[in-house]
């Protein structure tokens, strides 16, 4: 049955080629004139589409779709990054179950390894972006102790925290740009420590269903006064990116 909304005819879009059916990808022309328009009507060429009843497939094949997207992309960029923040911090349980697969996937395939093996640069890069913590072992405790051994957010214990992920509680910077040490550190489990990442806490942490505002305050009061009893004297304060140098006293 032909899905009569589809503004490509299907006798225009589609021919038969020894015996193979072929389909006209509608975009070729456009992001690749040189190159033949014509592809086998295959999910290996086009992805699929339940909507369109005629092949299930989408109109553009698979290159011309890619190329497509990360046109709108640079063209709405505002959009586009309010969007990934949605999908990132709201995944779906589809979504979630996607992204496990394809994490084991590529582990079992040695993809990862591969990868950073090929791209040196690029992990290096990413490495830069991502900050590290000055905190001493003693530092760290003290931190714990007075956030009872509970996510600094949500309130998940250290001991529910081991039983889910299989590991201790993460440290999270409350600033992203902030200081390394405990004067911009709290204990946050897995799950808020990724949500978190690089948003401002206040305006994160406020559109969270777990928000507290007994655990904001004891937030603000830690990286404010409370550290000052326990951060440990150390060798000058190291700085990992350059516009952190103003925030040094």
């Amino acid at each position: 049955m032909i899905n009569i909304r589809n503004k490509y005819p299907y006798e225009e879009y589609h021919k038969e080629i020894d015996g193979i059916l072929y389909k006209k990808c509608v975009h070729h022309q456009k992001y690749f004139p040189e190159e033949n328009c014509w592809f086998p009507c295959t999910s290996e060429y086009f992805y699929k589409n339940k909507k369109n009843l005629s092949d299930g497939l989408y109109p553009e094949c698979k290159r011309c779709s890619i190329s497509k997207s990360s046109e709108w992309q640079k063209d709405n960029h505002e959009v586009y990054k309010e969007n990934m923040r949605k999908y990132n911090h709201n995944p779906t349980p589809k979504t979630k179950q996607y992204r496990k697969k394809m994490v084991i996937a590529q582990i079992l395939t040695g993809y990862q390894s591969e990868w950073r093996k090929n791209n040196p640069d690029k992990c290096k890069q990413y490495a830069s972006q991502h900050r590290c913590h000055d905190i001493t072992t003693t530092e760290e405790d003290a931190m714990l102790k007075v956030f009872n051994y509970k996510c600094a957010y949500c309130g998940m214990t250290l001991e529910e925290h081991k039983n889910k992920y299989k590991e201790k509680l993460h440290k999270d910077h409350v600033d992203h740009e902030g200081y390394n040490d405990i004067r911009n550190c709290v204990p946050a489990c897995k799950s808020c420590n990724c949500k978190k990442w690089q948003h401002n806490m206040k305006e994160w942490y406020e559109n969270e269903k777990y928000y507290n505002e007994n655990r904001y305050n004891k937030i603000i009061w830690w990286i404010t006064e409370g550290y000052k009893d326990y951060i440990k004297e150390k060798p000058p304060y190291i700085i990992t990116r350059k516009h952190n140098e103003d925030k040094i006293t």
